[in-house]
């Protein structure tokens, strides 16, 4: 199961009042990834609750120190403070989270709650239009304001960090990395300024040193989603996104959450995740430096000759892990994808219309019967019945199913050609189908093609590379 997943466990267990489990999973998680900021919110949580209000401050300092936008960590010390009778460092807490913009309704009432006024009483501040600038797109606008930020508040890492995104997305790389040196010094553990260090680092042709910076990440942030989220953004990068870790909870924690996740064996977190140093330290100086134009790696890490290492992006659907347009995606595990089909089919809602006696089904959701077409009573049961209507995106899953290859690999083909609308669609298609090590390097190589024809360069050379790889295996 994915870190994420562990942690929104927890925090449904803290809801319902389960404390001893929502705890047991906390530990769980922090017991593998000792800074995991989500782990650490809802043992903060827990603190709150048993008045522990020193432990609880502790837990989201850290927090803060590796996410300094989170506004949750920011209305919850505001709390702390006020139940201590700081009521300074409460408003100004309070004041900070509701800055940041929160997107859940509870976490803003919190935060006006302290400050006792109304939503609309607030006023509009620099940190809040450079905020708003930034992620609408315009970060030209977003670092002039973001400057005014600094300089009423220099104290602000949270605005800081703003004003080196601005910089970044603007492609004013040497100021961003003194901005994200500042922010080091203050929030030591921040991941997003570790990720535009690293990108900065590689465009300066020290990419392996950028890639190591990256993978230090992995014990703060197991799923890189701060570097995918940034990467993502950008045409073409030198880096690789390392593998994303999983956690196995045991028997015990699976047994008290009343069946809610699955029970499954996953894997173990991936190898080579750096425990020891702070994320504001420089990486230590490569052995040798890879040219500026080079790719940085030959093969993706941690994908061994049997199998590849399930990579879901941002919007990973739990049981099915159906991935959109992260870049570097890789593909389900086996479990996952011999259950994807069916889940999919159950998220998109893809239920078959109804005909009625004068409409009939178009060519491409009907299918195909065989070589005749015609209906055989006596065909195996996992032969589907001729005239069904299926569409080609279950036809292929058919085949797969059916460990029919050459036909299966036919059908992808022509589902990559049409170059179907549905974008996501067809990469969880493609994605359930390199989890076959008999489909491996062609399916690589159509995702690669469809990542080209949606826009998603970055992705697409990813894709090549693992086809390449593959390949290269078989042919050894």
């Amino acid at each position: 199961m994915r870190p994420s997943e562990a942690a929104c466990l927890a925090r449904q267990a803290l809801a319902a009042g389960d404390s001893a489990l929502a705890g047991s999973i906390a530990e769980r998680l922090l017991a593998e990834f000792a800074s995991y900021p989500p782990a650490r919110l809802v043992r903060a949580l827990l603190a709150e609750r048993a008045n522990d209000t020193d432990a609880a401050l502790d837990d989201l300092r850290a927090v803060a120190s590796a996410e300094p936008a989170n506004a949750e960590a920011r209305a919850i010390q505001a709390r702390l403070f006020q139940r201590r009778g700081d009521m300074d460092r409460a408003r100004m807490a309070a004041r900070q989270a509701v800055e940041l913009i929160p997107g859940d309704p509870g976490v803003l009432e919190s935060a006006l709650e302290v400050l006792n006024v109304q939503a609309d009483s607030l006023d509009t501040s620099a940190a809040v239009l450079a905020r708003v600038h930034l992620n609408c797109g315009w970060p030209d606008l977003a670092e002039r304001h973001a400057r005014t930020a600094v300089n009423e508040s220099p104290e602000r890492v949270d605005v800081r960090l703003t004003l080196a995104e601005a910089l970044w997305r603007l492609g004013r790389l040497s100021a961003c990395e003194a901005e994200c040196r500042v922010v080091a010094d203050q929030a030591e553990e921040c991941v997003r300024a570790a990720v535009m260090r690293a990108h900065i680092l590689s465009e300066r042709g020290r990419t392996a040193e950028g890639q190591e910076l990256l993978d230090r990440i992995g014990r703060i942030d197991p799923e890189f989603r701060e570097a995918r989220e940034l990467l993502g953004t950008l045409e073409v990068h030198r880096l690789v996104l390392p593998d994303v870790a999983d956690i196995t909870l045991p028997a015990e924690i699976l047994g008290q959450s009343n069946g809610t996740v699955e029970t499954a064996a996953v894997p173990s977190p991936a190898d080579g995740l750096h425990s020891g140093a702070s994320l504001d330290s420089d990486p230590a100086p490569a052995s040798a430096q890879e040219d500026a134009g080079g790719r940085g790696q030959a093969e993706m890490p941690g994908e061994a000759a049997d199998q590849v290492q399930p990579s879901p992006p941002e919007n990973a659907l739990l049981g099915s892990r159906v991935q959109g347009e992260a870049a570097g995606s890789v593909p389900l595990t086996g479990e996952e994808a011999a259950a994807a089909p069916e889940q999919l089919r159950r998220d998109e809602g893809s239920e078959e219309p109804e005909l009625t006696d004068t409409e009939e089904p178009s060519a491409d959701e009907m299918l195909p019967a065989g070589p005749e077409g015609a209906s055989d009573s006596n065909a195996p049961e996992d032969e589907p019945a001729a005239g069904a209507s299926f569409s080609t995106f279950d036809w292929a899953r058919h085949l797969i199913e059916r460990s029919d290859w050459r036909e299966a690999e036919r059908v992808l083909t022509d589902i990559v050609t049409a170059n179907d609308p549905d974008v996501s669609r067809v990469d969880g298609l493609l994605l359930e189908a390199v989890a076959h090590r008999d489909l491996r390097s062609s399916a690589w190589k159509l995702l690669g093609d469809h990542y080209m024809q949606t826009g998603r360069p970055q992705a697409a050379a990813d894709a090549y590379l693992r086809a390449a790889n593959v390949a290269g295996r078989s042919e050894g």
